[in-house]
């Protein structure tokens, strides 16, 4: 039988609420006991929701009071170094919302510690968790499309409310309502591409498993940007574009990734998910529910308890998109192609 594991919440925010706890509740290897917010009422609406015990206020406070095996951190972006940083001197096991931090030697410094001292770090990016990535890499990787020659993806969506430059919808999910930090550039660490570009830069490495060299970028405004397009070059003299808009007037959101090779193409769309592999000898799609399940975030970080394996979302992956993210606002800021 597996063992029970006490977890603390650190951000006992929106995201939190929607994504995280209901898994964590679910897994019968996971003990929710502690959760931290500074908003007291925000706290006891979170904590009474999912049956917290452990209520703080100061995440120091809650690291040294509460015992716990593992942490996850939902805070805003510019707060994940300290509390990871923190939580693993602990000897706990962290899982955490990306970004790891907001600069590469940070992030880097995160996973030293991990590995140094054998606790599990796992970021959650969504492309390791998802089936069409899973599919997508392994179709790439068997030679499908032949040799990759170009990739593009591209997300555009109407989530200019939470970056606080629009009314904030009254059905917005979560137990409880989603704060605007990242309206403020130090706390969100950028603009719309620190929030989500992240997903995107991990798409980009995981499918491919190309290494990035260098990048380029343009964005609307910086720090604080809606629109980027960033133009990356990979080993293997592959270049691949990736476009975020966070501010558009269409309701529905768009996402679409195209994988051109040499002998054919691998496009994506959601949502839903599905794939289309396009060849000359043929077309076929694949919807994602129709694709073998993968583990979820929680569930690969309470796995790597138990194994010792990495998880998908590992913290080496997780650099390697921190410091993409770093590169694309140094070269946005000065007009210059970045080396990584």
């Amino acid at each position: 039988m597996s063992e029970t594991y006490n977890i603390g919440i650190l951000g006992a925010g929106a995201f939190a609420s929607r994504r995280h706890l209901p898994a964590l509740q679910s897994d019968p290897r996971a003990n929710v006991v502690a959760a931290c917010r500074r908003d007291p009422d925000a706290l006891a609406t979170f904590a009474d929701h999912f049956q917290i015990p452990g209520r703080y206020a100061d995440w120091q406070e809650m690291l040294e009071d509460a015992s716990l095996d593992g942490v996850l951190i939902a805070t805003p972006h510019d707060q994940h170094y300290a509390q990871a940083k923190a939580a693993l001197e602990k000897g706990l096991h962290v899982l955490m919302e990306k970004p790891m931090a907001l600069r590469g030697d940070e992030a880097q410094e995160l996973a030293d510690l991990a590995r140094v001292l054998g606790r599990s770090l796992t970021v959650a990016f969504n492309p390791p968790y998802w089936r069409h990535t899973h599919a997508l890499r392994a179709g790439i990787a068997a030679g499908r499309v032949g040799d990759l020659e170009t990739v593009d993806i591209r997300i555009s969506v109407s989530a200019a409310a939470v970056f606080g430059k629009a009314p904030m919808p009254e059905t917005m999910p979560g137990v409880v309502r989603p704060t605007l930090f990242r309206a403020d550039p130090a706390a969100n660490g950028g603009g719309n591409l620190m929030d989500g570009g992240g997903h995107l830069f991990s798409e980009l490495l995981w499918v491919t498993g190309r290494a990035p060299l260098a990048v380029s970028a343009l964005m609307d405004a910086t720090p604080d940007d809606m629109r980027a397009v960033i133009c990356v070059r990979l080993e293997g003299n592959l270049l691949a574009t990736i476009t975020a808009v966070a501010d558009s007037a269409y309701s529905t959101r768009r996402i679409r990734s195209t994988y051109d090779g040499s002998q054919g193409t691998a496009i994506a769309t959601g949502l839903p998910y599905r794939i289309t592999w396009r060849t000359d000898q043929g077309e076929e799609t694949i919807a994602e529910n129709d694709l073998p399940a993968v583990a979820t975030p929680v569930s690969d970080w309470l796995d790597s308890f138990e194994t010792g394996h990495g998880p998908l979302g590992s913290p080496e992956h997780g650099v390697l998109v921190t410091k993409l993210l770093a590169a694309a606002y140094e070269a946005a800021r000065t007009g210059r192609v970045v080396g990584l």
